[in-house]
């Protein structure tokens, strides 16, 4: 049935086709996901327009007749991976499994091809935390010929289940072996006195965390390029509350952690990024950012009820410092590769 289907790139100026990449995606995400919060409509309609730098976005969009079916969206990064092609494939449930999925993704390797793509990588959620199938994406990544690559896990803070208590403790008990270190707080924008550091931490980011069997090179963030990504994505609407740790005797930022909420979806928060400098570790940095930081987004965000973060399956340490926090495992996610030469 994919004979009758057209292929065609997202027209930003298309007030329906944007309208029609905004639902596909919700719809798509919530039948395999309705867990998670819908896509924020302020930061999707900023994206379309104002992509992260980084990457070429391209979107495209699947139509039966006049019906919008599925949604394909390709990421070519333009500093690091020139080879590769990130891509996002989603199908409306009731439209699965008549080719809608292999005809954009065959859109998208031709695509990525034709500007030197040879590998293509895609992310999606296999099974429940007890290992029972979730979704469609197994199967069909098989099908194509896609491998994973390194397992991910999705863990939950439902916060009406924290432990105030607990978090204080963990506190208490984390500050005395981190002597000679303070922290720092910032929201949007990191403070330009840091933003040397922080570019450090953020390059480390790949080299740090466990990347399985992943062929992805590490990003290399320099200071301009996390100062305009910085700035690109502060136009999302999205809240961010971040925290550092400065060694005080050399005044080097040296832990990092992140945490967003949409500007629209104000009951759902994500942890992001955590980073340690390989020197300074040992000194419970990793708790001391994530919990300072958790205790300044309940204080800001009190309608903020889960909070949702991934980590590698074999990162043990992070993982058990939220699991400590209150984090509990709800799936697993693939991280797919092929090549396509």
């Amino acid at each position: 049935m994919s004979q009758d289907l057209r292929i065609v790139e997202l027209d930003v100026d298309d007030p329906t086709a944007v309208d029609a990449a905004y639902t596909i995606g919700n719809e798509a995400i919530a039948a395999d996901l309705p867990d998670l919060p819908p896509v924020c409509r302020y930061e999707h309609d900023v994206r379309i327009r104002l992509p992260m730098p980084g990457a070429d976005r391209h979107t495209f969009l699947a139509y039966r007749g006049e019906e919008p079916v599925g949604l394909l969206q390709v990421d070519l990064p333009v500093h690091d991976n020139l080879d590769k092609a990130i891509l996002e494939l989603l199908v409306l449930k009731q439209h699965r499994r008549q080719g809608v999925g292999r005809a954009l993704y065959r859109h998208a390797v031709d695509f990525g091809l034709a500007r030197g793509r040879t590998s293509v990588m895609g992310f999606s959620v296999i099974t429940d935390r007890d290992g029972a199938p979730v979704g469609s994406a197994a199967p069909f990544a098989a099908a194509i010929g896609h491998e994973n690559k390194l397992l991910d896990v999705r863990r939950r803070f439902d916060l009406s289940t924290a432990d105030d208590a607990e978090l204080d403790r963990l506190l208490a008990e984390s500050w005395p072996k981190a002597a000679g270190y303070t922290t720092v707080q910032w929201g949007n924008l990191p403070p330009e006195d840091l933003i040397e550091d922080l570019a450090l931490l953020d390059s480390s980011f790949l080299d740090e965390a466990p990347n399985g069997e992943l062929d992805y090179e590490p990003e290399k963030i320099d200071a301009d390029r996390l100062r305009r990504a910085s700035e690109v994505r502060a136009q999302y609407g999205a809240r961010r509350y971040e925290t550092g740790v400065i060694h005080e005797a050399t005044g080097q930022l040296v832990a990092w952690t992140a945490m967003r909420v949409a500007k629209t979806i104000d009951w759902h928060a994500w942890q992001l990024v955590t980073l340690v400098h390989p020197e300074h570790r040992g000194h419970r940095l990793g708790m001391i950012t994530k919990a300072v930081n958790l205790r300044t987004l309940r204080a800001q965000e009190p309608a903020v009820q889960m909070i949702d973060t991934f980590n590698a399956e074999v990162n043990a340490h992070m993982i058990a410092i939220n699991e400590a926090m209150g984090f509990r495992a709800v799936d697993r996610w693939a991280n797919w590769q092929a090549s396509v030469a």
